[in-house]
């Protein structure tokens, strides 16, 4: 790690040494469903919104001419695993079984706390150029406490809002999984009680469980404990193929007394519309990984619209970079056609029902802002472009060839967006992109690939391609 690195800081920065900003004349998609979309003004002070409206002024304030621009809550991706952010792109036609013997188990053993810092930052400033301005990090790389600080303090150094979700080792990857009699590593609660304690800070701490599919009811049920203990909000996959629909995790933890609105289930491609129901029932959260599900074969098919019919919005996330690209608007597009295979009568066995219900450009981007907020318990800080909740905002260009003329702009946002169209990034009033410019990050991405050299050669691996 390098050695000016923050070591596990709580809120370190001076809200009242943030910029005033005013941006002006924008069309403004608050996912608040009070104030609406509107053509206004964004005040931002002390790293909140101040004030949302029209002709606003603020002598103290730089202004940021908006015109011609679209102003939304910073995309929340709810699920992803940071640390194989130097990784990306390594096998898109990768099976979900190549991915994880190839990654999970082949390469996750040689990972030393400098490759999941390097990871996390490398994963963390792709999101911030592609308008994410939150991510959950699944951290299935507890491999020691050092490697947990490590991913925790590039987070801070990126300047993102993370959700740190503190999962198990890949050190004997295959003894953690699928039937696992361990249980969730004890170094969770140094995490929490001397690194993460504060759940108002930029960088909070979540658990990532395995529940009953990917360990056993009783370590299941400890864990569940052990985090509720803790104060924690839960993550859990489950809904993994014909091994989800055998095990039927959601419904396991529902007759064992577990379900509850503290727990948010990544998958569930092959969980069943009766275990979405209970889902939904206890009011706990989904998120969908659009991308990575259509790409992946092993896992199974999105199952947005099925968690629609059974009342519950998802959230939406990328999964891992070295599949899918790591922005949200791939995932939208992905997701939005995978409903569309469903409407074409080409979908999965799961999805021949008829009458499920549909969304669409608006509904996915509640699902990337409004819902991931809700999922990862910080819909009381940002999501919205409410005021008085942190400044996390992106600006998106709407006069790019790309994109115009523009005739529905939550339809051009979601049809043609890319991380070239964010022109501006915010992240609790902090500017990390604007002009179209990324602050930071060019020295990480060499550093990024000299970690991806030292992991192949220490597995004796020949670098692909």
């Amino acid at each position: 790690m390098s050695q000016n690195q923050p070591q596990n800081p709580q809120n370190p920065q001076n809200p009242q040494n943030k910029e005033r900003i005013l941006i002006k004349g924008a069309y403004l998609m608050t996912q608040d469903d009070k104030l609406g979309n509107v053509v206004g003004d964004v005040l931002v002070a002390d790293g909140r919104i101040l004030e949302i409206g029209r002709d606003l002024s603020d002598d103290r304030a730089r202004v940021i001419n908006g015109t011609g621009n679209a102003v939304l809550p910073g995309f929340i991706d709810t699920h992803r695993h940071n640390w194989q952010g130097a990784l990306r792109n390594l096998g898109p036609a990768w099976t979900y079984q190549e991915y994880r013997s190839q990654v999970q188990i082949g390469l996750g053993q040689y990972f030393e706390p400098r490759d999941v810092h390097v990871g996390n930052l490398a994963a963390d400033l792709m999101s911030l150029d592609s308008g994410v301005t939150t991510v959950r990090d699944e951290s299935h790389i507890s491999n020691s406490p050092e490697h947990s600080d490590a991913a925790i303090a590039a987070h801070w150094e990126s300047g993102i809002r993370a959700v740190f979700d503190h999962g198990w080792p890949s050190t004997e990857a295959e003894q953690w999984q699928f039937g696992s009699d361990r249980t969730h590593p004890d170094d969770i609660r140094r995490i929490r009680n001397e690194v993460l304690s504060d759940d108002s800070a930029r960088v909070t701490l979540n658990a990532m469980l395995r529940g009953p599919e990917l360990s056993t009811p009783d370590v299941s049920e400890q864990d569940i404990r052990l985090a509720r203990e803790l104060g924690l909000r839960i993550s859990m996959h489950v809904g993994f193929g014909e091994w989800g629909a055998e095990q039927q995790a959601v419904r396991q933890l529902e007759e064992a007394g577990l379900l509850a609105s503290d727990m948010t289930f990544i998958h569930l491609c092959t969980s069943t519309d009766e275990e979405l129901r209970m889902l939904a029932a206890r009011g706990a959260t989904a998120s969908v990984a659009g991308a990575l599900e259509v790409f992946m074969p092993g896992l199974g098919q999105p199952a947005t619209n099925r968690l629609l019919a059974a009342g519950v919005r998802p959230s939406l996330s990328v999964d891992t970079e070295t599949i899918v690209s790591g922005d949200m608007f791939g995932v939208m597009r992905a997701t939005l056609a995978y409903q569309q295979l469903i409407l074409a009568g080409a979908a999965g066995p799961m999805d021949r029902v008829p009458g499920l219900p549909t969304f669409d450009a608006a509904d996915l981007l509640s699902f990337a802002t409004i819902e991931g907020a809700r999922a990862a318990g910080i819909d009381d800080r940002t999501g919205s472009l409410t005021p008085g909740k942190e400044a996390d905002l992106i600006m998106i260009r709407l006069d790019h060839a790309n994109m115009l003329p523009a005739t529905d702009i939550g339809a051009t946002i979601v049809a043609g967006g890319h991380a070239g169209n964010v022109d501006l990034v915010m992240v609790a009033g902090d500017v990390r992109k604007e002009n179209g410019v990324l602050k930071g990050g060019d020295a990480v991405f060499d550093e990024a690939a000299a970690s991806r050299d030292r992991l192949f050669h220490a597995a004796g691996l020949p670098l692909p391609g």
